[in-house]
């Protein structure tokens, strides 16, 4: 048996899921912490361009000015095109209730590893189009150096969302997977992009020194680079759910929900089949 996961989650996402049968997924470029993904959000600011470019030109793939702009277009794609859930190993901790608290009308859901995977494989459909990842979080980004660092652990696993599995020290109890959908229907306008900068790009580069180099590729790279969209439609992604009782194993509620709120959960579990798991007792003496 694979480890379970859970995920707190407000009342107006669980309805979303278990009565419109929707799964929600957010952009994690968009998150709160401006530490997570922050190689993701500073791919825009031509100063910003040059400092990744340089970092790939003297790190990643050292002088290889055809390589740069692949890697660039991939990461501007998952900045855009990449969506996530987060789950927890934690069973429950008076800090998770507290951060997703919803007004202490919070709920946890309750699955599998296995399970969840197989979930999101089945609505997506795996194949070129969609890729799955289900993949614990690290807690080893070093806040002085988050361009630098997240570049090299994008190059060792040797997968562009890398980034977006590692975060501070300071969320470690969290003990996070996180589940991330890569949406690649579009992933041909990269590509394109990248070949607009490296056409002719040798006789570009003959005769320039490194950082002229590292001034050309950036300025081709803005200039080849498509604009997407930036509306907050545009960072939620809304998939229906399939059979979530395939993957949906119990629903909690938050500890200091009222009791009039803790009966109207439990009786949409029950007209749901979904299994109810009380009211957490966290804060009961035993």
């Amino acid at each position: 048996m694979r480890k379970h996961l859970y995920r707190f989650i407000s009342f107006e996402d669980f309805i979303n899921l278990v009565i419109n049968n929707k799964d929600r997924f957010v952009r994690p470029s968009i998150w709160d912490d401006g530490y997570e993904g922050y190689l993701f959000s500073s791919l825009d600011s031509p100063e910003d361009v040059r400092h990744i470019v340089s970092e790939m030109f003297n790190n990643l793939c050292p002088r290889n000015y055809y390589a740069i702009p692949d890697n660039y277009f991939r990461m501007w794609h998952s900045k855009w095109f990449t969506y996530a859930q987060c789950w927890s190993e934690h069973p429950e901790t008076d800090a998770m209730w507290r951060c997703y608290s919803y007004g202490n009308k919070a709920l946890r859901i309750r699955t599998r590893e296995d399970k969840l995977l197989a979930h999101a494989k089945s609505i997506f459909q795996e194949n070129e189009d969609f890729a799955v990842y289900l993949k614990k979080v690290s807690y080893d980004l070093n806040k002085k150096s988050n361009i630098e660092q997240q570049i090299a652990q994008m190059g060792d696993s040797k997968l562009t969302h890398e980034t977006y599995f590692h975060k501070r020290p300071a969320f470690k109890h969290e003990r996070e997977v996180r589940l991330l959908i890569a949406d690649n229907r579009l992933y041909i306008r990269e590509n394109l992009s990248s070949l607009g900068v490296k056409w002719n790009i040798a006789e570009q580069v003959t005769g320039k020194n490194d950082g002229e180099i590292i001034d050309y590729l950036t300025e081709r790279i803005l200039s080849q680079r498509i604009d997407y969209e930036h509306s907050n439609s545009a960072n939620v992604w809304i998939e229906d759910a399939g059979n979530i009782s395939a993957f949906l194993e119990g629903v909690m509620v938050h500890p200091s929900a009222p009791e009039w709120y803790v009966n109207i959960v439990q009786d949409i579990c029950l007209q749901k089949g979904i299994r109810f798991d009380g009211q957490s007792q966290i804060y009961k003496l035993k």
